[in-house]
């Protein structure tokens, strides 16, 4: 699953470095939309003989602590409260998610993604940077089904789903995407676009 969401996310960044659309505005389809990470999967390429070398330096532990002490107002949704990510975080060990590392300007970087237990949607990712020894936030994002990964020339994606009212929890309408790069110890958010996934093509009507 982690690769399919891989190979989803690259078919992103293809379509927005190979097309002026990101700059428009105009719509972009998503060949490939991103499936979602069961709770406790490894990272693809980060697994070792403990299973858990994607986890250094801090485990899901010491970052659950960070993120209880950290203001989830920033990342919460109509959808799911601030106290609601909470009492994810407190009651369940499985839904803070490790996700692959991410490195820039010489600096290493862990994601993690906080999930439902039963069918792994995600509503709140973060990006923790060590400081001094002691996990931190550095960048946090809240929404429908999002995830956190390291894209482009040094940058982070945010990949989002976009759910219609009608639209059942295994199939989105489609994706939003916002890059963040890392600038004098910050992220700043840059570019930022949607593609709707065509219905025709979903059913695999003609058009």
């Amino acid at each position: 699953m982690a690769l399919r969401r891989a190979l989803g996310m690259l078919c992103i960044l293809l379509l927005c470095l190979g097309t002026s659309a990101c700059g428009t505005g105009e719509a972009l389809r998503i060949e490939s939309p991103a499936t979602r990470i069961a709770p406790g999967t490894p990272p693809a390429g980060q697994t070792s003989s403990d299973g858990h070398s994607w986890e250094e330096p801090f485990a899901p532990s010491q970052v659950r602590e960070i993120l209880l002490e950290t203001d989830l107002g920033a990342v919460s949704t109509p959808d799911n409260s601030a106290e609601d990510i909470r009492e994810y975080l407190i009651d369940c060990d499985k839904c803070l998610i490790a996700l692959p590392g991410y490195e820039t300007a010489d600096e290493k970087f862990q994601i993690y993604s906080i999930s439902t237990a039963a069918d792994s949607y995600s509503f709140a990712s973060f990006v923790i940077r060590n400081a001094r020894g002691k996990p931190e936030v550095a960048l946090a994002v809240g929404g429908s089904d999002v995830y956190l990964s390291a894209g482009k020339e040094g940058s982070v994606v945010a990949q989002e789903a976009l759910y219609k009212r009608d639209d059942p929890m295994c199939c989105p309408s489609g994706w939003s995407v916002r890059m963040f790069r890392y600038q004098d110890g910050q992220f700043v958010q840059g570019d930022s676009f949607s593609s709707p996934i065509d219905p025709l093509q979903e059913e695999g009507a003609s058009p």
